[in-house]
């Protein structure tokens, strides 16, 4: 499981949940991935894994929930958001700090069947960023999603995803060029199946999925251009999940993966395989509370830069819906990220986080979340702590618009020399949906 590294993306609502019915980022944006990617959602399948509590932020709001437009059997979703944000630190430097206003548009859309059985989606958003005063810095990206889902019979069922994002790399990432002059940016493509099969209480899943990276080369510090091919690469992974619906309400699972991490200029230091077990359940408290938990072990074996890095792999989640009006969420992850633009073979990420959702009024959203960032270089003296807290809140004009202002500071702690930084960010959005 991939961390998400708060940065100046995520805060500034750089991306949307696909495949949902509104395409829309949260009050603070959806959640990046350690490498700045999106972790795509999967709507021709999330159904099949329902969760019956919902936060105050996630529960449907008749008056204000966007409505589709019928194609033929599809629900077509469009929204559009404009948005404008104060950077205190765009290059997350801890001296000779550089602020500057940014400005972006994020078109969105999700195409939805609307079918009793069976089930595709094509889902998509752009990213378009113009900065006031240092034009270098303005990037372009965004990402399509194909998905769909076969029924092959009850409680057995075939699935499978296609997708391509133009990712730009988060100024914080440690594995950003420290040489760069513009920002640094890849393309992804994704592909993975999943097969799924309920036996009575018994629910069996199992699936394969690729993604190919290939990184674009960079304007460099004092001119030139640097190649980033060395960085290209490929994730695959094989992936299955035992669970038994003890009562309706506990239903404990085992699952086990293996991934191998092949770098495609053939001479790599960084390839590397490796494989996880874990086993957890989930949990239903009535609704008001519901949760996940899961520990277990990982291992990602280096062979050419510093061998094996074991990991105590845990994780979960928990919803708490304190009253009908506010709710807690708390979640936890761990995992073993790719550092290759450094001298670590990976880095173990463990991020906790805690956010807190009021509805002042029933147009009026409130929240508040805080981070934490846990990062560990391995075969590398080298560890960062990253904290991130904001606030902020949702005011629901009307069904078509709505507006965000929110406030996030970041802050990073390390041991490596001139690598700290803090931040703050200062944000105001118009969302239009239709």
């Amino acid at each position: 499981m991939k961390g998400k590294l708060i940065a100046v993306a995520m805060m500034a609502g750089v991306g949307f949940a696909a495949g949902i019915a509104k395409a829309d980022p949260g009050i603070f944006g959806e959640p990046v991935e350690f490498d700045g990617s999106m972790d795509m959602r999967r709507s021709t399948t999330e159904q099949f894994d329902p969760i019956r509590g919902q936060s105050v932020g996630d529960r449907p709001r008749p008056d204000f929930d966007a409505t589709p437009i019928n194609i033929g059997s599809f629900q077509l979703f469009p929204a559009m958001n404009f948005t404008g944000y104060y950077d205190s630190n765009i290059y997350a430097l801890d001296h000779s700090e550089s602020s500057d206003f940014v400005w972006k548009a994020n078109p969105a859309f999700s195409l939805l069947s609307n079918w009793g059985k069976n089930a595709i989606a094509i889902s998509g958003f752009g990213d378009f960023d113009v900065y006031s005063a240092n034009s270098q810095e303005n990037y372009n990206g965004g990402a399509l999603q194909a998905e769909g889902r076969w029924d092959i019979a009850q409680q057995t069922w075939l699935a499978g995803a296609v997708g391509y994002q133009r990712v730009t790399e988060l100024r914080a990432s440690p594995n950003v060029p420290g040489n760069a002059l513009g920002p640094s940016q890849y393309d992804l493509y994704t592909a993975n199946a999943d097969v799924y099969r309920g036996v009575g209480q018994l629910k069996i899943k199992a699936g394969v999925g690729s993604d190919y990276y290939i990184y674009s080369p960079i304007d460099l510090i004092g001119g030139g251009v640097g190649s980033q091919d060395a960085r290209d690469r490929f994730e695959n992974n094989v992936h299955s999940e035992v669970g038994y619906e003890l009562t309706e309400n506990f239903q404990p699972f085992v699952r086990a993966g293996y991934n191998w991490r092949p770098y495609t200029d053939g001479g790599s230091l960084h390839n590397s395989n490796g494989y996880n077990f874990d086993v957890g359940s989930k949990m239903d408290f009535g609704g008001i509370t519901t949760a996940s938990a899961y520990v277990g072990y990982a291992s990602q074996d280096y062979q050419n830069l510093g061998g094996t890095v074991p990991m105590f792999d845990f994780g979960g989640d928990v919803l708490w819906n304190v009253t009908e009006l506010t709710s807690v969420e708390l979640n936890l992850m761990r995992s073993i990220e790719e550092a290759d633009v450094l001298t670590a073979s990976s880095i173990i990420d463990t991020n906790p986080s805690l956010t807190v959702t009021h509805e002042l009024r029933r147009n009026i959203i409130l929240e508040a979340h805080a981070d934490y960032y846990n990062l560990d270089y391995q075969n590398l003296a080298r560890h960062d702590d990253v904290y991130d807290v904001g606030f902020g809140g949702r005011y629901f004009i009307n069904r078509r618009l709505y507006a965000d202002a929110t406030y996030d500071y970041e802050r990073r702690g390390t041991d490596a020399s001139g690598e700290n930084f803090n931040r703050n960010l200062i944000l105001v959005r118009l969302g239009v949906q239709y």
